[in-house]
């Protein structure tokens, strides 16, 4: 199945390949494009990539993986003017430009007195039910009073899911904040104000938990104490990563990393 998503994710942005494959052979070194363009070319493109610079930057997330196969990297990316620039890799980047999604490694040696980070985070996904809405007031499955990492997963009957991923150290007072957010509760009147637009639209929410996370080092696996913030953002952030990854759903955390 994995071998299966990788290959469908690849041939998504093939065209992009053979797109700077072709500036290869016509012996340019700089190669600018729209948003716009690429979503022509690719047949669209994701909301991140509309709005977090992370997507644009030189790893190996399969769009990433798109310009590197062809021998070309991100010099720069403009979020708002929705422009990015590819240049040859060997090229000089613009140190000038906008926005550097990524710099060149420094290469630095090896401390073999510190132990090396290898690290699993496994956790299984529970069903806490379905987000409702009635007479315009949000409506939640009765959940229990423990920390848990949650999902709350969008989906309509077009295009690809959404999804928001978080921690608490109190599931169902964390649901009653979504239902009535604080004045103060920023992220939580963000929430509140989505889950009720996409449900009046008629979109469906599901809610999803994990209230017992593992962790895995060195062959040995230990319960993560998820009445620890430090644990809960640990599963938490892992289980965004993973999402960013896949890259077949659209995510609706904040990623203050990427503006």
């Amino acid at each position: 199945m994995i071998a299966v998503m990788g290959a469908r994710l690849a041939g998504k942005y093939a065209p992009l390949t053979g797109h700077l494959a072709a500036a290869t052979s016509d012996g340019r070194q700089v190669v600018e494009l729209s948003f716009a363009e690429i979503a022509d070319l690719v047949g669209g493109l994701p909301a991140s990539a509309y709005e977090h610079r992370a997507w644009w930057a030189n790893g190996l997330l399969s769009q990433q993986a798109a310009w590197h196969r062809a021998g070309w990297q991100v010099d720069f990316v403009s979020i708002e003017r929705r422009h990015v620039r590819f240049v040859r890799h060997g090229a000089p980047l613009d140190t000038a430009g906008e926005s550097q999604p990524a710099t060149t490694a420094i290469e630095l040696p090896i401390d073999d007195g510190t132990p090396a980070l290898d690290v699993r985070v496994r956790c299984v996904w529970r069903v806490g039910g379905e987000v409702g809405l009635s007479n315009d007031k949000l409506v939640f499955p009765r959940l229990p009073r423990v920390a848990a990492i949650y999902r709350l997963t969008f989906a309509n009957s077009a295009g690809r899911p959404r999804i928001y991923i978080g921690e608490t150290n109190n599931l169902r007072r964390r649901a009653g904040n979504y239902r009535n957010p604080g004045p103060t509760q920023q992220t939580s009147q963000r929430l509140h104000d989505e889950l009720v637009r996409h449900l009046a639209s008629g979109g469906t929410v599901s809610l999803s938990v994990a209230i017992e996370v593992e962790i895995e080092t060195n062959g040995q696996r230990s319960a993560l104490p998820l009445a620890r913030k430090t644990a809960r953002v640990l599963a938490e952030h892992a289980a965004l990563a993973l999402a960013y990854v896949n890259d077949v759903v659209d995510i609706l955390n904040a990623d203050r990393g990427a503006e």
